[in-house]
């Protein structure tokens, strides 16, 4: 991008230039991302496990696994609702994510625990498996949930947490940005190096650079003061100050 400026800057003068292809498209975020406290958290997910069931929606059975794989596994929603019964390895604890936001597919390893919840679910939900089905549905294995529908269905649960919605949050993609963080203030805690723990942590949620993943260390470090300390041992030269701390 700075690149492309200049070049544009050298040939307004009349300069011949070579303009280099712009690869990665700049993206600008107006408000931050919400991120739900460990508290939140737990008060979000018991709303969730406590609905009562209902013979016009299977959302009671479907919810608890989609929602803990979007938090478990840091998924985006629409990989998530992608996902079919012959993208789970439950054995291998693994899930394979096609068609993903870059373009490019991605195996990524998920703990026992959440391999067990989703061998429970689909046992439950899919008593007569097909490798193509897929794994959350609303009507009929072969039709995947709506986008909107799960935004809506998260509303509710919100405000049955007592958890307030505004504009920017929260919603379905923050549980994705708290296994960001979670991950990261874990690691800070346990002592790791930051600085090569990220480009697993990007390879792993499928960014296509470390941008969005540096970016989600500016959130530890916002949410979790503790973090700071240790972020700016790497990547101090990389995140800038608050703008309050600036002089």
């Amino acid at each position: 991008m700075v690149l492309r400026q200049l070049v544009e800057h050298a040939q307004a003068f009349g300069w011949h230039a070579y303009t280099p292809v712009s690869t990665t498209r700049l993206r600008v975020r107006h408000q931050p991302p919400y991120v739900l406290s460990d508290e939140e958290m737990c008060r979000l997910f018991a709303a969730i496990d406590f609905q009562a069931m209902s013979s016009y929606s299977n959302k009671a059975l479907v919810d608890p696994a989609l929602f803990r794989v979007l938090y478990g596994a840091g998924l985006r929603v629409s990989e998530a609702l992608n996902l079919t019964l012959a993208d789970v390895d439950t054995s291998a604890a693994t899930l394979r994510i096609r068609d993903s936001k870059n373009g490019e597919g991605r195996t990524v390893p998920i703990t026992g625990r959440l391999a067990a919840t989703l061998d429970t679910y689909i046992a439950a939900a899919h008593p007569a498996p097909e490798s193509s089905d897929h794994v959350f549905y609303s009507v009929a294995a072969g039709r995947p949930i709506n986008q909107a529908t799960i935004y809506m269905r998260f509303r509710g649960y919100l405000a049955n947490a007592g958890i307030p919605h505004f504009r920017g949050g929260p919603h379905p993609h923050s549980l994705r940005h708290g296994f960001a963080v979670v991950n990261l203030r874990r690691w800070a805690e346990q002592g790791a190096d930051l600085a090569v723990m990220l480009p697993y942590l990007a390879c792993y949620m499928g960014h296509a650079d470390l941008r969005g993943t540096q970016y989600y260390l500016r959130l530890t470090a916002d949410a979790y003061p503790d973090v700071i300390a240790k972020a700016q041992i790497r990547f101090g030269y990389t995140i800038p100050a608050p703008a309050e701390d600036k002089p």
